[in-house]
């Protein structure tokens, strides 16, 4: 799978520009994540980079797509409830720690060589990993480059932010498809199709041989009875 390409440059400026629409104020986006406004301000200002569970957080809140803020892309949905986010924010940066940690341990790194090879102190690597301190969005890419994993495991798929977020990329995707492929699928009579394609994408190479065999076997049965009826 190819790994998803982030602009960081762009994360501030797409912050800044999207609350400003929504008419939230920094302090709406602060408590949203249970910062302070100074925190806050210093991420619009892309003084310091947003840690994924934040910026998670504060897209739902914003009501836009976390891959529209780190890509490209563009659209939305309804916003989900965050009012648990507080919560939420500290399990996530937990996860995410626990998964550097294994991710790490599994290719025999110690802390020593990752902090001196990615330039991040050697307490700040054990905070990240226990899950004490919530890890920027620079960091988190440079550890993940250094391990050689892709930054979507770390993404939320569980919480109604994350189950969210996996719906607005479901849509972001649709709308990468030409308008003549949008139209079928989202028309309910094509939906036998789209169940009949999804069906045919788990066969076996196997079973699909004997689909067009057995096809074939028709198709023959078929000619001779067609001549006689022209005839």
């Amino acid at each position: 799978m190819e790994s998803r390409r982030i602009d960081l440059k762009s994360v501030a400026q797409k912050l800044h520009s999207t609350r400003i629409k929504c008419g939230k104020s920094i302090n709406n986006c602060a408590e949203a994540i249970g910062a302070s406004n100074h925190h806050y301000k210093k991420i619009e200002s892309g003084e310091i980079q947003p840690t994924l569970p934040e910026l998670e957080t504060l897209t739902a809140f914003l009501n836009i797509s976390l891959f529209e803020i780190i890509t490209d892309q563009e659209k939305s949905l309804t916003n989900p409830d965050i009012s648990s986010s507080a919560h939420l924010l500290e399990i996530r940066d937990s996860v995410i720690g626990t998964l550097l940690q294994i991710e790490r341990e599994k290719k025999n790194i110690s802390l020593k060589e990752t902090s001196e090879l990615c330039a991040i102190p050697r307490s700040r690597l054990k905070s990240y990993e226990s899950g004490s301190m919530g890890i920027p969005l620079d960091d988190l890419l440079k550890l993940a480059n250094f391990l050689s994993i892709d930054i979507d495991i770390f993404l939320d798929m569980n919480s109604p932010i994350g189950i969210w977020q996996q719906d607005q990329q479901k849509i972001l995707s649709l709308l990468t498809l030409s308008t003549e492929l949008q139209d079928f699928v989202c028309s309910p009579d094509n939906k036998p199709y789209l169940e009949l394609a999804q069906a045919l994408k788990s066969l076996q190479p196997k079973d699909m041989e004997t689909i067009v065999n057995a096809i074939q076997l028709i198709q023959q049965n078929l000619a001779p009875k067609q001549n006689t009826e022209n005839q």
